[in-house]
């Protein structure tokens, strides 16, 4: 007797039953991901007798790995009271060693991988792995001291940024540059090596001049026929070679609002009265050569000149900082998330590694794919697509639509870029369609919704679907609902802001905007609860796309009488009564943290004036 196989759609069945090809999937909420892949999982071991380690599943969190693999132990005990007393065996060795089974997030992998091959990936092997919250404490120390040496040291561009966006913004700046750089695997020495050798803003201002030039030889052929166009021809010619000679060389910092004054003035200057005969004949060169055509340009070109200086003085910054913060974490023998991936990706580049991985590791199953980012993407493509055709076989699942996480680095193209070189080593790709967990209302909604906003822009630069790609667009394929739908009412409302004369839109700020449409939502909470008597606050929830406006909402509800509970929210966090306190716990953890003792001594807790300091 045969184990008793789960009944799949023929979707969902041909998305896990297809092991001689890399297999791509497509899976919209509700549409049965999970029971997918542990039944790939499952028919690996049914068709393949491999260990049960050989197998390697990865989820986006540890939660998911520990449901996924109870879900694998409830199915291995169906399957064995269904089996027969042949391949009884078989199954029990399965159970018995599943809890060695390799189901972990990417950075468990690494660290399962960094652990066994200390010596070859240059690591210690009881490394202390930092969370994020310690990596940012420790990251965010770096950067001040950093900022302090540059400061102190005498060099003016950072010294000018500290005083243009203040100290805290450009150390939070810093810090965030730094974390997407090593996010996405690029090096500092390259992006150092780049930006000396781009000098197309100076190649421009060159190319500009010449421009002008010529300009300027078919102005003054134009003939004057009256004194006061001969008046206006020859009050150019006379201030021509000054403001040539200005063009001819960048200016320095200081004197950029001067430069730009003198050039502005020289455009007003060369433009004819209304009145005069040769309006009309030098009306065109006007437009090319003195409005923003040509001269108008010299003022961003100086500034993307300067730019250059600044970004080649932050990569001398972010390498400073680079180094200080390898040697914090090596005095503690630590890793964070970051170091993980680029350790393991530098051990794979070593041909017998790579080799070794092969042969112990046969399936990858990745879950969540579309919250991956580039540096993970180039272990999968390591581990899996530079090995023999098809000798280890990936398997990855994902939805670019749900893609929330960019501000942990994580690329919806990835998925995307992934797809197309796994069906270029022959592999396939199969869409999951069918929803069972939403109202077939709501999924009409999103379909309409969504079809129209992953369209293209009438501008967008191509039709081509892999171009497009590369710029972050996304194809929509629309969800089939497959529940019943409830005797509901309407599942989709508009709560739209209605303008008044004294407050037009125009008039608006980001700000006033975003305080009507909390005070807007409070009363319609307030007014559902009316409608409904069954209906409580704790049955509604608010989801943002990001937390940082929290603030606005809790106002609004505080005023309407509406209680709330605020979940992570970091607007609690940035608060300034929250931040005064979080310093003065770094104080009292670390008195030498000078940082924190100067926060906590101008907070309200001490008030000392920055003078007093």
């Amino acid at each position: 007797m045969s184990e008793n196989k789960r009944e799949l759609l023929p979707e969902q069945q041909s998305a896990a039953h297809e092991l001689s090809k890399h297999v791509s999937v497509t899976a919209g909420p509700g549409s049965g991901k999970t029971t997918v892949l542990v039944e790939r999982f499952l028919h690996i071991l049914r068709t393949h007798k491999l260990n049960i380690d050989q197998i390697v599943a990865i989820t986006f969190t540890n939660r998911a790995a520990n449901e996924m693999r109870e879900r694998l132990r409830d199915e291995l005990n169906s399957i064995l009271q269904a089996t027969s007393t042949t391949e009884r065996p078989q199954w029990l060795k399965y159970k018995r060693t599943l809890d060695g089974a390799v189901i972990t997030t990417i950075h468990g992998f690494c660290v399962r991988l960094l652990r066994e091959f200390p010596v070859e990936a240059r690591v210690d092997p009881q490394f202390v792995l930092l969370d994020e919250h310690r990596t940012a404490m420790l990251l965010d120390a770096v950067v001040e001291e950093v900022l302090s040496e540059f400061i102190s040291g005498g060099h003016l561009d950072v010294s000018r940024l500290t005083l243009g966006v203040g100290r805290a913004r450009l150390a939070d700046g810093l810090a965030q540059l730094y974390r997407e750089v090593r996010g996405k695997g690029l090096s500092l020495e390259q992006l150092a090596l780049t930006t000396a050798s781009s000098h197309t803003a100076e190649e421009q201002l060159d190319e500009l001049l010449e421009e002008l030039d010529s300009a300027m030889d078919s102005f003054l052929s134009v003939p004057r026929t009256t004194p006061a166009a001969r008046s206006n021809r020859q009050r150019v010619v006379d201030e021509w070679p000054s403001v040539r000679q200005l063009l001819s060389k960048v200016p320095a910092h200081e004197q950029l609002a001067d430069y730009c004054q003198a050039v502005e003035n020289f455009r007003e200057d060369f433009r004819p009265q209304a009145r005069s005969p040769i309006a009309d004949h030098v009306h065109a060169l006007d437009a090319l050569v003195w409005d923003k055509e040509l001269l108008g340009q010299v003022p961003q070109l100086c500034l993307d000149v300067f730019a250059r200086g600044y970004a080649l003085e932050m990569i001398n910054v972010l390498t400073r900082i680079d180094d200080r913060f390898k040697e914090e974490k090596q005095k503690i023998s630590a890793l964070d998330f970051d170091d993980l991936e680029l350790r393991t990706l530098a051990l794979l580049e070593q041909p017998a590694m790579l080799s070794r991985t092969a042969e112990r590791y046969r399936f990858f199953l990745v879950d969540e794919f579309q919250d991956t980012n580039a540096v993970q993407k180039q272990l999968l493509e390591r581990l899996v697509l530079s090995q023999k055709r098809n000798s280890v076989n990936l398997f990855i699942v994902g939805d670019p639509k749900q893609s929330i996480y960019g501000f942990r680095g994580a690329d919806v193209t990835v998925f995307q870029n992934m797809t197309e070189l796994m069906v270029e080593a022959g592999g396939v790709r199969k869409p999951l369609l069918q929803n069972f967990r939403s109202q077939p209302s709501l999924i009409h909604f999103f379909n309409y919704l969504f079809e129209r906003l992953f369209q293209p822009e009438e501008d967008a630069p191509s039709s081509d679907k892999s171009v497009l790609r590369t710029l972050g667009y996304v194809d929509h394929e629309s969800s089939e609902p497959k529940r019943e739908q409830d005797d509901v009412g309407p599942l989709v409302e508009f709560l739209v802001s209605t303008k008044s004369p004294e407050h037009s839109y125009e008039a608006r700020n980001e700000r006033d905007l975003r305080e009507l449409d909390a005070q807007q939502l409070a009363i319609r909470i307030n007014s559902l609860l009316a409608e409904n008597p069954q209906l409580k606050y704790n049955d509604i929830a608010l989801l943002f796309r990001a937390m940082t406006q929290v603030q606005t909402y809790e106002i609004a509800f505080r005023h309407a009488n509406i209680p709330y509970q605020t979940v992570l929210g970091r607007g609690f966090y940035e608060r300034d009564e929250i931040s005064d306190l979080i310093q003065l716990l770094r104080f009292l953890d670390n008195r030498t943290d000078e940082i924190a003792l100067a926060a906590v001594l101008r907070s309200p807790l001490c008030g000392i004036s920055d003078n007093g300091l």
